[in-house]
């Protein structure tokens, strides 16, 4: 509860007004996670997929039996909010789960003897659809919130984190490139048949790179309202991977847990305003796999925060239960 009312403070206080008719729905803080240690195949896509949870219980936080050391790795992160900010934003819920920052060590005096971890970072704005952390197969090698195709061209997107433009039903389409797809299909029926006029699709940028391949054109292009609803969230993922599987394997060294935090944009909410509570609330999430979107709705407008008060006595704590760290 403690948790749920941070995020109901911090977010309310930041001011979500905006001229757009999203400003009258709720701000949907949603919280997406897998442990892959754990977890594989079949019942890690049924988990992740499995409908949204809008009253999320917190899975119980079960400190490791010993201090984790990490360093963070960053890949994409948004200029808006220094990089540094990012990671003492991170640093902290992961100090609450056992893992300690090895730089941070360092500078308060304290040298640790190993690196358990590298924690991989993305951290700014992106065009997206469905924020949920990948269920194929996440190696040290792919270092994109979507999967490489072999051989498959990408393109960077302006102002936005990442510069994969490959097809992910995730990231689904924003409405220009759903258009210029259907004004290009309908013209290619004419001449070279339905499929036929895919190939002319090399020049069209981000749409055009998503339908590259042929074991996907067909179910993909014909049902493109699948992919359509698209809009530029805030994300926060943080992919575990550890030390010495890097350093062997290198490229093939697998993710061990990933989390993904999402907020989607309005106008006048900066990346600033919504960092610490993103942060705050994946810290019960971490080294977990949730059932479904982990679904925190905040109303927009503001929040008055009346005066503290003292319960006298001692407070217990509530049962701890649930999957342990890993």
């Amino acid at each position: 509860m403690r948790l749920a009312a941070a995020l109901i403070i911090v977010l309310g206080i930041t001011g979500c007004a905006s001229t757009t008719d999203s400003s009258r729905e709720p701000l949907r803080l949603t919280v997406s996670a897998a442990n892959y240690s754990q977890v594989s195949g079949e019942e890690l896509y049924r988990r992740v997929y499995a409908p949204d949870n809008t009253h999320p219980v917190f899975p119980a936080v079960a400190a490791p039996a010993k201090p984790l050391f990490y360093a963070f790795v960053p890949v994409d992160y948004s200029k808006d909010v220094p990089l540094e900010t990012i990671y003492s934003e991170i640093a902290t819920p992961l100090a609450q789960r056992g893992y300690f920052n090895v730089i941070y060590q360092i500078k308060a005096g304290l040298v640790p003897t190993r690196i358990d971890y590298l924690m991989r970072i993305y951290c700014g704005r992106r065009q997206w659809k469905i924020p949920t952390v990948r269920t194929d197969k996440v190696t040290w090698g792919n270092d994109d919130l979507v999967y490489t195709w072999r051989g498959a061209a990408s393109s960077a997107t302006a102002n936005t984190i990442g510069t994969s433009s490959l097809w992910d039903p995730r990231v689904g389409m924003t409405p220009s490139e759903i258009a210029s797809i259907a004004t290009d299909f309908q013209g290619s029926q004419g001449n070279t048949g339905a499929m036929g006029g895919m190939a002319t699709m090399g020049g069209m940028g981000n749409a055009g790179s998503r339908l590259s391949h042929s074991e996907q054109q067909s179910a993909d292009f014909q049902d493109l309202s699948r992919d359509a609803g698209s809009r530029i969230y805030y994300l926060m993922v943080v992919e575990a991977f550890r030390f010495e599987d890097v350093r062997e394997k290198k490229n093939a060294a697998p993710c061990v847990w990933a989390t993904f935090v999402a907020v989607p944009l309005r106008v006048g909410l900066e990346l600033s305003n919504v960092i610490r509570p993103m942060a705050h609330a994946s810290m019960p999430y971490f080294g977990t796999t949730t059932d479904g979107l982990q679904v925190y709705e905040v109303q927009p407008g503001k929040v008055v925060v009346g005066e503290p008060v003292e319960v006298p006595g001692t407070q217990k704590a509530p049962p701890q239960s649930g999957p342990a760290s890993p």
